[in-house]
């Protein structure tokens, strides 16, 4: 059985381009990850090393990865803010051009 459906998987991809065999690959370890009995929690560090094991070393464009750490920087920053406020810490103040922040 399992021969069978082998047979048919690479008859299915055979004539499709590289970058869609590749997504069709990536489809099978996403399925292998998400249904696996021990499969670490997702976005944990285990789960992120077994990816990196996986795929290898990520590999950034020039500027891309200080783009990449600012930008989660910034989410930090939305986060302890709206936190903040929740909290009663700060108010905001503003309108949709401009938000001030006030204790």
């Amino acid at each position: 059985m399992k021969q069978q459906i082998e047979t048919r998987l690479a008859a299915a991809v055979q004539d499709l381009p590289p970058e869609k065999i590749l997504q069709v690959i990536d489809f099978a370890g996403y399925l292998r990850s998400k249904y696996a009995p021990d499969a670490p929690q997702r976005g944990s560090s285990e789960a992120i090393l077994q990816a990196l094991e996986q795929v290898g070393p990520l590999q950034f464009a020039p500027e891309e990865l200080d783009t990449l750490l600012a930008e989660i920087q910034m989410m930090r920053e939305m986060d302890m803010e709206t936190d903040m406020v929740e909290q009663g810490l700060i108010r905001k103040v503003g309108t949709r051009r401009w938000t001030r922040y006030v204790l």
